[in-house]
């Protein structure tokens, strides 16, 4: 007999609860839907913090070298890479972090301001105008409409080339590998304490992961930080100014650039590194995950590409580069991350990179490799749904071929548009009239890069 004292057992009260769903936020941002839990999340959004932490130091350095104020660069990644990337989980409610991409960087620093001549404030006004370019177009969905055109070949090559280039950037911070003019030039020293935090790194994450750790990579990570610091010390670093003279650059963007002809060109190729850079990460880390849905569009992409645009235009009135959909959201996905949830977290922890710069110059950015190597392993090696034809080996194959030629994944996307529509043609398919017109402006913008070296 069911007594007061035993409501549990009340078939009503039972029907109740198993007939209750979950609560606001969990279905806000889909999280027992996606098979995900809060502490999942948490743990997937530090491991992406960790992996893409360097930036915070590097992307204030490389913009220096074209004049930009370093405290202002500085102020720029944390404070709108930290609220780009909760707004990128709030709003969009996808797991990707948005920070200043290091392609954009460079060519800001070396490129426009270096090459070119121009001041930096103009090269942050054409920051800004490609920010503005890259509003327009994902207000009128083009960019939501190139996404969902891609076939299932191209979106596996994709995803395999941010792989790619995830492994060389780990290799490259490992020192494994030497770059020079954005290509790789030659081996690096593969027995120094980088290479062996690399090396240890990713052993402890391979050996966790073979054990079933969803925070494998993280873990790896930690144990390659402790090892680092004990064979080569803690790094000495120059401490900023953090915060202070952080208004340096505030609005000093040049927008009366846009009336120079010569800065046109430059305009469209940092509109087209971003508007292809980030459909193709978009692609690639959302490929065969259940960020997909069914027809293998990703929900909530529109407002994640408008976060991305909406944080360059930011983060040029602030001093920074062109931000992107950070590829080391990788590290965070592999972890287990599927909501919103987990950018929230580390875009919390990359806004309080902005009381922590003193301490951030200390940490040592080498062990991140074997976290960054193991998820370009893991990404390499996952066996697309329903396996591989011919035409998908090709052009996987050519994707990452091209990355680890150019370091560069808009043009590894070009190359691998190139030889899908090719491939059409010869099995006399029509291509989708999308894939047409951005297979042409993949070409052109790659055109344009170089006549600008």
């Amino acid at each position: 007999m069911t007594t007061p004292e035993s409501p549990g057992r009340d078939p009503e009260l039972l029907r109740r609860h198993s007939t209750a769903g979950p609560g606001a936020v969990d279905r806000y941002f889909s999280l027992s839907a996606r098979g995900s839990t809060w502490r999942r999340e948490i743990v997937a959004g530090i491991s992406t913090f960790l992996a893409l932490s360097y930036i915070v130091v590097v992307n204030p350095a490389v913009l220096a070298q074209g004049g930009i104020p370093h405290s202002a660069a500085f102020v720029a990644t944390a404070a709108v890479g930290g609220l780009a990337t909760m707004a990128m989980g709030l709003w969009a409610r996808l797991p990707f972090a948005v920070a200043p991409g290091m392609e954009m960087n460079a060519m800001v620093a070396f490129s426009v301001v270096g090459t070119l001549a121009y001041t930096w404030p103009q090269a942050l006004g054409m920051v800004f105008w490609s920010g503005v370019a890259m509003l327009a177009v994902s207000l009128l969905r083009l960019r939501a409409a190139v996404i969902n055109a891609i076939p299932p070949e191209l979106r596996s090559a994709l995803a395999a080339a941010v792989g790619a280039f995830i492994g060389l950037v780990g290799l490259q911070i490992a020192h494994l590998v030497r770059t020079s003019d954005g290509r790789l030039s030659g081996l690096g020293d593969w027995t120094g304490p980088p290479a062996v935090a690399l090396y240890l790194g990713l052993a402890v994450a391979l050996v966790l992961d073979r054990l079933g750790a969803r925070a494998a990579a993280v873990l790896g990570g930690i144990a390659a930080a402790a090892l680092y610091c004990a064979v080569a010390g803690v790094r000495a670093g120059t401490v900023h100014d953090g915060i202070h003279g952080s208004g340096a650059a505030l609005f000093r963007f040049d927008l009366t650039v846009l009336a120079d002809p010569r800065a046109w060109s430059v305009i469209l190729v940092l509109f087209a590194l971003d508007f292809f850079g980030s459909i193709a990460k978009v692609v690639g880390l959302s490929a065969h995950t259940p960020l997909q849905d069914d027809q293998g569009r990703v929900p909530g992409m529109r407002e994640a590409l408008l976060v991305d645009a909406g944080a360059t235009v930011a983060g040029s009135a602030v001093g920074s580069s062109s931000f992107v959909a950070f590829v080391e959201s990788a590290v965070g996905i592999r972890a287990g991350a599927r909501t919103g949830i987990a950018a929230v977290v580390t875009g919390l922890l990359l806004f309080s990179c902005l009381f922590l710069g003193p301490v951030l110059v200390h940490v040592p950015v080498e062990a991140t490799t074997g976290a960054l190597v193991f998820v370009a392993v893991k990404m390499l090696t996952t066996r697309p749904p329903g396996g591989t034809d011919r035409l998908g080996v090709t052009v996987t194959v050519t994707a990452v071929a091209v990355t680890v030629a150019t370091l560069a994944i808009d043009q590894a996307m070009a190359a691998a548009f190139v030889v899908s529509v090719a491939a059409s043609i010869i099995g006399r398919r029509r291509p989708h009239p999308a894939l047409w017109v951005t297979t042409l402006l993949l070409m052109a913008g790659v055109v344009l890069q170089y006549l600008h070296r």
